[in-house]
């Protein structure tokens, strides 16, 4: 059994579906939505842990969360997925990076990981 089959925190990934727009276009619409067993920690900026540019200026530095998924996830650049964060439930955070397909030495060492931001910032109801 991988590690990655016993996270900690149970994270719902919403995906994105495209429905006509009346305009012969396309446009995203909410999509089905799953729940895994993932490992959520923390990340800081590029640079290291040294406090966003934005800060020093007065801006509110954006929360980041790395999360690590089973490689079997379903999950691309437009979802959005939520988990329990510091007590607040079901909080909406999106992807700000495309996912990252990650191939160890075995099937059992395999893993999906993603960047997400904001934590109750990007606003929206969760349903």
């Amino acid at each position: 059994m991988s590690l990655l089959e016993r996270g900690r925190t149970r994270v719902t990934v919403h995906t994105v579906r495209y429905v006509d727009d009346g305009y012969g276009d396309l446009r995203p619409a909410p999509g089905p939505s799953t729940t895994y067993s993932a490992w959520v920690a923390p990340v800081g900026d590029a640079a290291g842990w040294r406090a966003p540019v934005g800060a020093q200026v007065g801006w509110s530095p954006p929360i980041r969360r790395k999360v690590v998924l089973p490689p079997d996830t379903v999950v691309d650049k437009w979802s959005a997925l939520s988990f329990e964060d510091e007590g607040d439930p079901g909080t909406r955070w999106a992807v700000v990076d495309a996912p990252r397909s990650h191939h160890g030495a075995s099937d059992r060492m395999r893993f999906v990981t993603v960047i997400v931001e904001g934590g109750g910032q990007s606003g929206g109801d969760p349903s």
